[in-house]
């Protein structure tokens, strides 16, 4: 099978490289998951028609996501649309989303959008070689998303303990040498070792193998089962065993809980919680070890029954650590054969058509005139590929096959060639007769990315030369109808191959005498138009778990009580199962307080990172309306005014691309990776460092190129009127990345 999978791979990478005649729309393939209610979404991924349907891909929600009716598939233009709901229990952010191809991906970038009903938003774009993206944890405030996590680090923890016979051995080893009280006094002490280990850890930065701490543990329950067959007076090291133990098994609790849960304080102190959860899943189960072995006891004890039952726990531990040996070493053998079986293909597919750019339109070397007409959200462009030596007629500086097109004459060529353009092409925009500008003209140059404006002037071969000439048409919206016609220019050229390309498919025809115009209509199935929408500030709320109280009562009840009971180690005991159990339900009913504004503040990295998160990409949607006017009045809800101007400039620069003939980009995905040196400010506001990538497409001549941008900047955002603003951007540093 994986052979099949890895031919079929080369085969349709091959097929991509060998044919680029097709007109198939190959723009990233695009998910989109839409919460509609609560645990409903719509999931909908657009995938371009150069991936055959036998390799379609699909996305990978959560595994408690089920699907829910039929998947629907609709042919467009170049593209495949997909469509599927999910019914996801606990939602999808906090979880893994991604892709996957029955094949090695052909060098296609994915682009994930989530939306949330609590108005959240986020973009991710996939680089070809990664196949999932962590979707942010939902905004709940940070109490509660660490009383989340707390929660599932103590379930974790008694699953560990539960769900390993070594553990189990050793906490029957502690029964037989101490009895309850004793084994609760040893739990303890392997509770120390494992809260020392969280903090050498934290300090070091750095664990430990989980089977190094599993073969630790199983010599301490051999050494303790020695120990228990000894007679009492003669045990020697035994709280020396068990926190040693501890220490050694605590050294490797980072694999135990997902990165997610936060670095630094914050995954210390989830691991103290993961801690506490297996020292209270240890003491209940002692406890009732230690009861059935009292019940048992008087009634039939023979004197084998004690060493029977000692070195079957020992013998149990050295199995267990063996079997999880061997479970490991499979492992690693079974991944090192599949990375042997990967096809050779996978590490050079990124080189098909050249890295994020992609043909749309069929290539016609030797057509005179070729049309390429995009539909773009308030924008429609138009062009026109000349190859000089067909339409000499046209031009007047004397020119003659087989010499050269000097640098002081380019400028009346292309002056020429314009005028060519406007005179003999007609635009109607739903109906409506549209007047077009001269947004450049140039000569061309071709590379494996597509078609190039000559950056510096040099003498054009009559013969090889092109000429490339841009129309733009400003547009308020979408148009429903366009209509494009050639007119007396088939004297030149017998038929113009046009392509129109759209946000969502790319369709190929001829023009000739007899069908000189190129028709579209909207079909899009989604609106283009950039949404904006303020982002509310909202005030920080103290939760209050409501089912954990009375456990934290009886805690605290416990913990007075231990200093006046003879019996501190077994009230100890129980105080530390309470807290453990207040933490495992604490997430399950909660009420909240608001805090005043002044607590409010935004101190938080994770708090700034979600708020610049939905400020950002107001930004770069509002730099995609044409018109200043209409662009600033956008920018306006996520900038304040004395810097709306500097942020306009700098941005809308941004977004250009010289090399492509002064394209824009229309930006897919703005993703804040990082935000750090938050500084609050005494108006509820905050300065910070923050990092984020800024992922788009330019169609230019046929060709859609996917760039990606890295931006470091020092940022300031504040509350104004009750929205939050960016007041400033200081630009650190900007770093194209593909």
């Amino acid at each position: 099978m994986r052979t099949r999978r890895a031919l079929l791979g080369v085969a349709i990478c091959g097929l991509m490289s060998a044919i680029p005649a097709r007109a198939d729309d190959v723009r990233p393939v695009h998910i989109q998951i839409r919460e509609r209610e609560p645990g409903s979404f719509l999931v909908q991924w657009r995938v371009p028609q150069v991936i055959p349907v036998r390799a379609m891909p699909s996305p990978v929600l959560p595994d408690h996501c089920e699907p829910e009716g039929e998947r629907v598939i609709i042919e467009q233009s170049g593209s495949w649309i997909n469509r599927q709901t999910y019914r996801c229990s606990d939602g999808v952010a906090g979880y893994e989303v991604g892709i996957r191809f029955p094949v090695p991906n052909p060098s296609i970038t994915t682009v994930f959008r989530v939306e949330l009903l609590s108005g959240e938003r986020f973009a991710h774009a996939l680089d070809p070689l990664e196949d999932s993206w962590l979707v942010p944890a939902a905004n709940v405030g940070a109490f509660t998303a660490w009383m989340a996590d707390a929660s599932t680090a103590v379930l974790r923890g008694a699953r560990h303990i539960l769900g390993d016979w070594v553990h189990i051995a050793f906490l029957i080893a502690l029964v037989l040498l101490a009895g309850m009280v004793g084994s609760i006094r040893l739990v303890g002490a392997f509770a120390i070792g494992q809260g020392a280990a969280v903090l050498l850890t934290a300090i070091v930065g750095r664990s430990f193998s989980s089977l190094v701490s599993e073969l630790c543990v199983a010599i301490a329950v051999v050494l303790l089962a020695r120990e228990a067959l000894r007679p009492e007076r003669d045990r020697t090291r035994v709280e020396g065993l068990a926190v040693g133990a501890g220490l050694f098994h605590g050294l490797a609790l980072g694999g135990l809980l997902p990165a997610v849960m936060g670095a630094g304080l914050t995954a210390a102190s989830l691991h103290l919680v993961l801690v506490l959860g297996m020292d209270g899943t240890l003491l209940l189960v002692a406890g009732v070890v230690s009861a059935l072995s009292k019940a048992i006891a008087p009634k039939w004890n023979p004197a084998w029954f004690r060493p029977t039952i000692t070195y079957t726990v020992a013998a149990t531990a050295v199995a267990a650590a063996l079997s999880l040996v061997s479970t490991q070493r499979g492992s690693a053998q079974d991944a090192v054969a599949a990375s042997q079986q990967l096809p050779a293909s996978m590490g050079s597919s990124r080189s098909v058509g050249g890295a994020g750019s992609r043909r749309l339109a069929p290539q016609i070397v030797d057509a005179p005139i070729q049309s390429f007409l995009a539909i773009e959200p308030f924008e429609i462009r138009h062009e026109i590929q000349f190859q000089l030596r067909d339409v000499l007629t046209q031009v007047s500086p004397g020119l003659r096959p087989g010499g050269f097109v000097e640098i002081a004459q380019q400028a009346e060529v292309l002056s020429q060639l314009s005028e060519f353009a406007e005179l003999h092409t007609a635009l109607e925009i739903d109906g409506e007769l549209a007047t077009g500008l001269i947004d450049r003209a140039s000569f061309l140059t071709v590379d494996f990315q597509g078609v190039l404006p000559r950056q510096e002037a040099v003498r054009e071969p009559v013969d090889e030369a092109l000429v490339g000439v841009t129309l733009v048409y400003l547009t308020p919206s979408v148009p429903q109808e366009v209509a494009l016609n050639w007119d007396t220019v088939f004297d030149l050229a017998e038929t113009i191959p046009a392509t129109v390309i759209d946000p969502e498919s790319s369709q190929p025809l001829v023009l000739s005498t007899e069908e000189p115009t190129l028709q579209w209509e909207n079909e899009l199935l989604d609106d283009p138009i950039p949404a904006i929408t303020e982002v509310v500030v909202e005030p920080a709320k103290l939760p209050l778990p409501l089912v954990s109280l009375p456990f934290l009562a009886i805690a605290v009840a416990l913990g007075v009580s231990t200093w006046h009971n003879r019996h501190k180690v077994v009230s100890f005991a129980a105080v530390r199962v309470m807290l453990a159990a207040a933490i495992l339900v604490g997430p399950l009913a909660q009420v909240t307080i608001a805090l005043p504004v002044s607590v409010s503040a935004v101190s938080s990295e994770n708090k700034a990172r979600r708020i610049l998160a939905s400020v950002l990409p107001n930004v770069y949607r509002a730099l995609e309306f044409r018109s200043e006017e209409a662009a600033y009045d956008r920018l306006a809800v996520a900038v304040t005014g004395e810097t709306l101007t500097d942020v306009y400039l700098e941005h809308r620069r941004s977004l250009v691309m010289e090399e492509r003939g002064g394209a824009r980009a229309r930006v897919d995905a703005v993703e804040v990776t990082e935000v750090r040196d938050v500084e609050p400010r005494g108006d509820g506001g905050f300065d910070a460092v923050a990092s984020w990538m800024v992922g788009g497409n330019v169609t230019h001549f046929g060709h859609r190129h996917f760039r990606q941008n890295r931006y470091d900047a020092r940022v300031s955002v504040a509350p104004v009127d009750g929205t939050w603003k960016i007041r400033t951007i200081e630009v650190l540093g900007e770093e194209r990345v593909r």
